[in-house]
């Protein structure tokens, strides 16, 4: 296909200039109405913010250029299918699972997945088979699963209905996809790809391979986070006959809303066209950007730029050359005090800090400026707080995850008996809870707290990371057990299930 074209973008275009007399929604009516955003933004925003006029298509039911322009992103995919997403790949997410796993079916999936994948599994009332994360106790932080741990669970659920992967994590690793899609493929089984960081991948050789490419069922990809869309747009795509294109138009339906942005949309429509024409080139030149960046950050006291040959020692089979993860080797201060110091004093934003880690995401807007700013910040910070014999406490909580009691639609719905944090050991959570970013569950619903992941929520808390709970007064939301006994069964039907 001709991947220079733009239909959707074109037919904005031609629609704004027919300077038509609107009366539809949304009721600025293309600008004519101000406010101190449009004064910020310009008229040109609100222009082209129209709703879904004659010719520009239906996101619930493309047929014309909205469906031209899905079939030029499947097409630069290798996908058979692309359906727009204007929700976040956390609606790709739902989606996909839901078309994939019903109520009580099993589906295989790391611990260490985002939020969105444990709130599918609230809606669909899937039973999770989860597969833990190989840790680096180095980083503290969570990488993939092992290809055999994967492969073994896989053997033990002979009944599972599909397999749930991430690639890449937040920070950078992948695994051998092609290999476990052949393998849960010949087990009867859907893959599924979480490629919210990975939807650079099929736009570079130099880059691990993409999930369409290794043969994945069904992957949610967000191209604003790495191939230059606007925030909240994203792709899902299908390939092959696991998953039919009814089981998943069906449930965008229930997703989508009725009522999409143009601007998301023609943004997808146009960085796909960026990136089908000139993304190679251009990630060429950011991933040598992203070496030369780490480069200079090794020669900074104090400071660590991990890449590609440290991920693969530490179980990782490939690794997003655009991804730089700084560990702090030998300063006095924190990786969350190391963010606020650069955003605060140096004008540099990071995209997430850990104990020992900050981690910078270059994207295809990325520049030497940005670089060399981070890098005369982190100089600054290793004059201030570098200490040559610096030892840290390692290993300051531990990282395993929770056990679990119930399935997580079950603890969902179940009757709530609201704890302090701190009294909660040994009781089944109604809720998730995570820092944020990246979004990944300390404990979900169904899940029992325990002294560890009690400690870990509150480290967090104690160093002024975000952390997404139901309250804020310092207590949880969990499972009455009593009240779920004796409600149990007083329908036809289980009421919790």
């Amino acid at each position: 296909m001709d991947q220079n074209k733009t239909p959707f973008l074109d037919a904005l275009k031609k629609y704004v200039e027919e300077n038509n007399a609107t009366f539809d929604v949304p009721a600025h009516h293309m600008g004519h109405a101000d406010n101190d955003f449009k004064d910020y933004v310009g008229q040109m925003t609100y222009t082209v913010d129209v709703n879904a006029p004659r010719g520009l298509d239906n996101l619930n039911h493309p047929s014309g250029v909205l469906l031209e322009a899905e079939n030029l992103m499947a097409d630069c995919y290798h996908a058979d299918e692309a359906f727009f997403l204007i929700n976040g790949t956390s609606s790709g997410i739902l989606a996909m699972i839901m078309a994939s796993v019903k109520a009580h079916e099993k589906i295989i999936i790391p611990r260490n997945c985002h939020k969105s994948a444990i709130n599918a599994l609230i809606i669909s009332g899937a039973i999770p088979v989860f597969v833990m994360p190989e840790f680096d106790n180095n980083l503290e932080i969570a990488n993939q699963p092992t290809l055999e741990n994967y492969k073994k669970a896989i053997l033990e659920n002979p009944d599972a209905k599909a397999i749930f992967v991430i690639n890449p994590t937040y920070f950078g690793a992948t695994l051998d996809l092609v290999e476990l899609t052949k393998f849960a493929h010949e087990h009867n089984m859907i893959v599924l790809a979480d490629e919210a960081h990975g939807s650079h991948f099929a736009f570079s050789k130099e880059l691990p391979i993409s999930a369409m490419d290794a043969g994945c069922d069904l992957s949610a990809a967000s191209f604003h986070k790495t191939s230059g869309s606007l925030t909240q747009s994203s792709v899902l795509l299908r390939k092959g006959n696991r998953v039919s294109h009814y089981d998943v138009f069906k449930s965008l339906m229930v997703i989508n809303t009725t009522s999409p942005s143009t601007l998301l949309l023609a943004s997808l429509d146009a960085a796909r066209k960026y990136m089908a024409v000139d993304g190679e080139r251009k990630q060429e030149e950011i991933i040598e950007l992203a070496e030369y960046t780490r480069n200079e950050i090794n020669k900074i006291p104090g400071f660590k730029a991990r890449g590609e040959e440290y991920f693969k020692e530490n179980h990782a089979y490939g690794y997003d050359l655009t991804k730089v993860v700084i560990e702090l080797e030998s300063v006095s201060v924190n990786g969350f005090d190391v963010y606020r110091i650069l955003k605060d004093k140096y004008n540099v934003q990071m995209e997430l800090a850990e104990q020992y880690v900050v981690l910078a995401i270059f994207g295809i807007g990325s520049t030497k400026r940005d670089s060399d700013m981070l890098i005369r910040g982190l100089k600054g910070i290793s004059r201030l707080y570098y200490i040559s014999k610096r030892n840290y406490p390692k290993y300051h909580y531990n990282i395993s995850f929770p056990e679990t009691s119930m399935r997580p639609r079950v603890a969902y719905q179940a009757p709530q008996k609201k704890v302090k944090l701190e009294d909660a050991i040994g009781l089944i959570s109604k809720e998730s809870i995570m820092a944020y970013p990246p979004g990944i569950p300390l404990i979900i619903p169904g899940e029992v707290f325990n002294e560890a992941i009690i400690q870990r929520i509150n480290h967090y808390k104690e160093t002024g990371a975000t952390v997404l709970m139901d309250y804020d007064d310092g207590t949880v939301s969990t499972v009455d057990y009593d009240q779920y006994l004796v409600n149990r069964g007083t329908y036809e039907d289980d009421r919790y299930e």
